[in-house]
């Protein structure tokens, strides 16, 4: 088994020498936290197993994975969650297995984003909606007023229904409604910058104290979405999330770079230029499966902030695979990478 903390002991010590001040000194982009791959599915049952098998069989191996309750992964110290909205503009695209369920129902057949994985035969959720997903963390932060910084990608996906502007207006607004001002927002990270990009390069983050107690979204969709998420707000202005973004746009300021073994250069270039990263500290069970933590060493290496993993210390573990991806102190730690990525550079 790959022990990632003895390379980010060495790295912290050589920080620590380089820079006095403590860990909650550091900004955001210096850290590292662990989080969790489609947070809101729970480990399917076996009618699901059935029906993944009947439907997609070759698909099978790779989704058999799952989560607890999104309040639980919240008390384990999970600090990165993932949720799937899909648009329902009129609803009722998804109510059909909630027949027999009232209240399910009457949420599934309500316009709005819904939250599941591969319709129609993958479809179990946690939180049937992105609203009572959102709600589900801002209800738990506000129990727990002092938590360190949670990041929530929001997957949109443009299938069966593909998104319009209205659609992703809504988002924002669920965002604003059920978070309020404790949204670290691209404007609030751009201050008196001319674009997201500029204020990224100049490490324009907020510490990771001033984070307590708040929420980042990334709107982690396709090009098109993101596209159309920035229409009429330059460098998302005014906007919730931040998104990703070719690295010399204004709104580049987190990137998604999912393998950190084949593009571990990218990331440490990203990182070392003051940039957010995403990366994957394992995919479709593969690792599981054969115990190789080297996908993490490479993300922990590369200087990754936001790694995701299916895996945490407290997950399911129905495969008895006893694979468990972990940083420092489990869930979060000084990134090896912290000095380099304070170094500010001019703009470019």
């Amino acid at each position: 088994m790959i022990d990632v903390r003895k390379p980010f002991m060495a790295a912290f010590a050589l920080l620590t020498l380089a820079q006095p001040a403590s860990a909650q000194d550091l900004k955001i982009n210096q850290i590292q936290i662990l989080g969790s791959h489609n947070s809101y599915r729970p480990y399917p049952d076996a009618p699901v197993i059935e029906a993944i098998r009947a439907a997609a069989p070759t698909l099978l191996p790779g989704l058999e994975y799952g989560n607890p309750p999104v309040e639980d992964q919240l008390a384990l110290g999970i600090r990165q969650f993932e949720f799937d909205p899909v648009s329902d503009r009129h609803g009722g695209l998804f109510a059909g297995p909630y027949a027999d369920d009232p209240r399910a129902l009457a949420i599934m057949s309500a316009p709005g984003a819904k939250v599941l994985h591969i319709p129609p035969f993958d479809g179990q959720t946690h939180c049937l909606t992105l609203e009572l997903c959102l709600a589900t963390v801002a209800d738990w932060s506000g129990a727990h007023p002092d938590y360190e910084l949670i990041v929530i990608l929001v997957n949109n996906r443009d299938a069966p229904e593909p998104y319009d502007a209205a659609g992703l207006d809504a988002i924002d607004a669920t965002i604003r409604a059920v978070f309020g001002d404790r949204v670290i927002t691209p404007d609030s990270v751009r201050g008196d910058h001319a674009t997201l990009r500029e204020a990224a390069l100049a490490r324009h983050w907020p510490t990771v104290e001033a984070s307590r107690g708040k929420v980042l979204l990334v709107h982690d969709t396709s090009p098109r979405l993101n596209a159309l998420y920035a229409e009429g707000h330059p460098a998302l202005r005014g906007r919730m999330m931040f998104g990703f973004y070719p690295d010399d746009a204004a709104e580049a300021a987190v990137f998604n770079i999912q393998d950190p073994v084949v593009e571990g250069e990218t990331i440490r270039r990203l990182v070392g230029q003051g940039f957010l990263v995403r990366s994957r500290a394992d995919a479709n069970t593969a690792e599981a499966r054969i115990g190789d933590l080297g996908r993490l060493d490479a993300a922990v290496q590369a200087g990754a902030q936001i790694i995701s993993t299916d895996y945490y210390p407290g997950a399911p573990d129905p495969l008895g695979l006893n694979f468990v991806v972990r940083l420092a102190d489990g869930f979060s730690q000084p990134n090896p990478r912290a000095a380099e990525a304070g170094a500010i550079r001019p703009p470019r």
